[in-house]
């Protein structure tokens, strides 16, 4: 896939990204730091909503979001969304009215001071070659966000898929669901593909809109097979509408 890059993108690229990169250190020390204070996990997630608004800001997104009124912000979820872009992470903290934990790969844990600033805001860390092998602690770091009253982000298709079309969904997100008895929220998000894709960090602006979908509360109701493929359908109905 191709993405268009003016000449605007790139120069806007070449000046901001790394004055944005000095800024998400400085940003990674400041959630260490305020960890150490009384109210540090309130303080460190509000610098986590900052890091996601943030980048959307640097890459000159305008993000438009409906349905945010159908989500309980008292309550915690599994939400799942298509991934079609790097941008998907600045947009879901933005778009999002409870504030999610994405499940995150265990090699980003091994870097210096970024590995800290994830444990602090306590995000699940899930290594996926030996996930069944790691089950205790992964539930436990799944308990951990619940208690902390935030939601689970998982993106079900595993990896970018850099196009707008589905990739097949991994059926983590219905496991967890079930598991924790959690209701699950499925987001599409549009047009991110097309400003964005991996391996690429050009700043090309644009708007991306995001849907939340009406949560689906009735979990028991379903196998883990059947609910996978319910988000899925769901998912894929409204990204091709």
């Amino acid at each position: 896939m191709s993405v268009q890059i003016t000449t605007k993108d790139r120069l806007r690229t070449f000046v901001l990204f790394p004055l944005y990169i000095t800024f998400f250190g400085l940003l990674l020390l400041a959630i260490i730091i305020v960890s150490f204070l009384p109210n540090g996990k309130v303080l460190g997630t509000k610098l986590y909503n900052i890091f996601g608004l943030s980048g959307l800001i640097v890459a000159g997104i305008d993000l438009n979001v409906s349905g945010s009124e159908k989500i309980d912000t008292s309550r915690s979820y599994v939400v799942i969304s298509n991934h079609p872009s790097t941008l998907d992470i600045f947009t879901h903290i933005t778009a999002l009215p409870v504030s999610i934990r994405f499940l995150t790969k265990t090699e980003l844990f091994r870097i210096p001071i970024l590995s800290r600033a994830l444990k602090v805001l306590g995000l699940p860390r899930i290594d996926r070659k030996n996930a069944q092998m790691n089950l205790p602690k992964i539930n436990s770091s799944i308990q951990k966000v619940i208690d902390d009253n935030n939601s689970i982000m998982i993106f079900p298709e595993g990896t970018r898929s850099n196009q707008k079309d589905l990739l097949p969904f991994k059926k983590g997100a219905a496991h967890i669901a079930k598991q924790f008895n959690l209701p699950i929220i499925p987001v599409v998000t549009h047009n991110s593909h097309n400003l964005m894709i991996k391996g690429a960090v050009w700043f090309k602006s644009g708007k991306i809109d995001i849907e939340i979908l009406d949560p689906i509360t009735n979990i028991e109701d379903y196998e883990v097979d059947e609910l996978t493929d319910l988000i899925y359908s769901k998912v894929k109905e409204y990204l091709t509408s």
